[in-house]
């Protein structure tokens, strides 16, 4: 008998989360179109959304005409239902924001930090920022519901450590998470950029429009994140999409060694920012940029042809070395792409901000999917 209440209830609970994930893509629709995409009754679909409706999740926005010229009541989120808090935890940089439930940027506070430092300076750094931004912001307190935060390297999401030595020695397994909790008394995720980025796109981008996409970042590294039906995937030990790392050539030289910015600062012995801004004044400058450009479409390419998305969508810095790279990617993608469908090339949605708000979006990627947790209970 417990096991049929357990599963009822947890039958429950994804219903919910269904209703809110396709409001989000939709943007707004009506009971009985929710009911029709979702499989769900007519009766299911009243009672998940006078629930939603009583708990200022969602709200009725006008009327539509139906079938039989009945009027149909059109419903979407809510902007302010609830908000998240997003850090970007970057080399010597974090960058924290604060976003609502549509993913609107209510508040950003980007400040230089080491992040080589002692893990308990790092820790009292980081509260320091985030506190400045909670502080600014003017928002309640106790309608941020989570935390979200992105940092590169390989991630063990479940235990929320940084399980590599690169880039953060000192942070490899402490942690950083468990001790913002406590001070917070929020629940706190941790996911690598890339990841972060593509569940960014589900929530607030382009991919409300595709089931299976990527997200390319394109920086000092290359990385991948994968959304498969819908979902995040991250591999049996969370190191998918480490495209970076693949080999592509045969004495097995990674591909982040040939088609990663990293590489300008190397030849150039420049500041990468310095070298960027550079890059439309200076041939040689050009000339390096194309040549990564390629090799960052060869891996896009190899990456296409092993999943076969709808769509790939490029963020990180690389978008800055020349207005015309995606046109240039997207040009090696179709003529290399093994199927006679190819995939949409798209640049992020966030563009500087696609890590920050893919932060966020981890957030809120957990906490619709455990609605009676975090919004429909009692507190």
């Amino acid at each position: 008998m417990a096991n049929k209440t357990y599963n009822i209830e947890l039958v429950k609970e994804r219903n919910r989360s269904l209703v809110l994930e396709l409001l989000n893509s939709k943007g707004t629709s009506t009971r009985s179109e929710i009911a029709d995409i979702t499989g769900l009754t007519n009766a299911t679909i009243t009672n998940i959304i006078n629930e939603l409706i009583s708990r200022d999740l969602v709200e009725e926005v006008g009327t539509v005409d139906g079938k039989l010229g009945r009027k149909r009541t059109l419903i979407r989120l809510k902007e302010d239902a609830f908000y998240v808090i997003g850090v970007e935890f970057g080399v010597n940089i974090v960058r924290t924001g604060i976003f609502n439930f549509k993913g609107k940027k209510i508040k950003i506070v980007e400040k230089e930090i080491n992040s080589y430092g002692r893990p308990t300076d790092v820790l009292k750094n980081l509260i320091l920022i985030i506190d400045e931004l909670i502080n600014n912001s003017r928002v309640d307190f106790n309608k941020i519901k989570g935390m979200g935060i992105a940092m590169p390297g390989l991630i063990d999401s479940q235990k929320r450590i940084l399980r590599s030595v690169h880039p953060f020695p000192l942070l490899k397994d402490y942690p950083l998470v468990e001790h913002l909790e406590e001070h917070y008394e929020k629940t706190i995720w941790l996911e690598n950029d890339a990841n972060s980025a593509v569940l960014g796109e589900k929530w607030f981008g382009h991919g409300k429009k595709f089931n299976n996409y990527v997200f390319i970042v394109g920086d000092s590294g290359i990385g991948a994140g994968i959304i498969i039906n819908g979902k995040l995937y991250s591999g049996t030990s969370n190191s998918a999409g480490e495209i970076g790392h693949t080999a592509i050539t045969e004495d097995l030289i990674p591909l982040e060694n040939f088609g990663g910015l990293s590489r300008l600062a190397d030849e150039f012995n420049l500041p990468l920012e310095i070298i960027l801004n550079e890059s439309k004044k200076s041939d040689e400058i050009k000339k390096a940029i194309d040549e990564i450009s390629k090799f960052l479409a060869i891996g896009i390419v190899n990456l296409v042809n092993t999943i076969d998305p709808e769509s790939v969508i490029i963020g990180g810095r690389i978008l800055k070395a020349r207005n015309s790279i995606i046109r240039e990617i997207k040009k090696i993608v179709e003529q290399y792409t093994f199927s006679d469908e190819i995939p949409q090339i798209l640049v992020a949605s966030k563009k500087e901000d696609a890590i920050l708000s893919g932060a966020a979006s981890i957030a809120i990627e957990h906490i619709v999917a455990s609605p009676y947790q975090f919004l429909l209970n009692n507190d």
